[in-house]
């Protein structure tokens, strides 16, 4: 049986303009001549944690297990923030301790988790070549977590407030994690959780500024002409899309705001279509 080769999956905010992902392959190239690199985006919105936080969550479990999938969006690098590794369903993450892996911690709690030192000779502004780049090269490789660094318990990892979503007295309040290019509007309602939930609801209103009845679909072609859709989505959560339109541009929403569903759908008068 042949062995089959690491794979070291990438998430930065880095963006293809500069040197700095090309860096980052030529150290795990260098360290790990055999590495297989996966690019899963370097297009994360600068500084954007939340994005780069459902990018990892949504992507991590299409990953093979055994891979290592290095987060970097880390506008506190070079600071006392720390660097932190994860064992999470059969897959190692490295990360920043700011956020990133928040939505991770929400679908299922890691088997372990650790803090990695920071060696003298890194740069303080580009953690991900100087430090996430040879701890991944080490981790792929077979070195064990815990002699790169030290357990810590996964309940002390920082989490992004407000991304838990919660029902009260017919209202459902969460939080929008992200617009893809299309205007679709990806919401914090992952699906295992919520379906049993939503796809009984007598009636859904999105409300904001005013008030959009949304039209429970199974795809994007089944939402009628100036109606809005509610659909569970590719990336494991539910979300909101407009027929062949910008569901963002519609409501004027965006990632990060707070939505609020309502499980009573308005009377005619106050229902807004567009």
């Amino acid at each position: 049986m042949s062995h089959v080769p690491p794979v070291v999956a990438l998430l930065t905010d880095f963006g293809l303009d500069d040197p700095y992902v090309g860096q980052m392959k030529a150290v795990l190239a260098s360290r790990l001549p055999m590495v297989r690199i996966l690019d899963l985006t370097h297009g994360v919105p600068v500084h954007d944690i939340l994005a780069g936080a459902f990018f990892l969550s949504a992507s991590l479990p299409w990953l093979p297990t055994g891979s290592v999938a290095v987060a970097v969006v880390d506008p506190g690098v070079g600071s006392s923030r720390r660097i932190v590794g994860l064992s999470w369903r059969g897959r190692l993450v490295l990360a920043p301790d700011n956020g990133l892996v928040s939505l991770l911690l929400a679908c299922a709690a890691p088997d372990a988790a650790w803090a990695f030192p920071v060696p003298a000779s890194a740069a303080a502004t580009f953690h991900g070549r100087d430090v996430f780049a040879p701890l991944a090269a080490s981790l792929a490789s077979g070195v064990t977590p815990g002699t790169l660094g030290q357990t810590i318990a996964w309940d002390s990892l920082h989490i992004l407030p407000g991304l838990d979503p919660h029902l009260d007295n017919g209202l459902l309040h969460c939080r929008i994690l992200h617009a893809d290019r299309f205007g679709n509007l990806i919401l914090g309602l992952p699906l295992d959780r919520w379906r049993p939930i939503l796809d009984t609801a007598p009636g859904l209103t999105l409300k904001t500024s005013g008030a959009f009845p949304l039209r429970r679909v199974a795809t994007y072609a089944g939402i009628p002409p100036a109606a809005l859709g509610l659909l569970a989505g590719s990336q494991g959560y539910y979300e909101l899309a407009a027929p062949c339109a910008s569901a963002a541009a519609v409501t004027g929403l965006g990632p990060g705001h707070a939505v609020t569903l309502s499980f009573e759908a308005p009377s005619a008068t106050r229902g807004k279509t567009f």
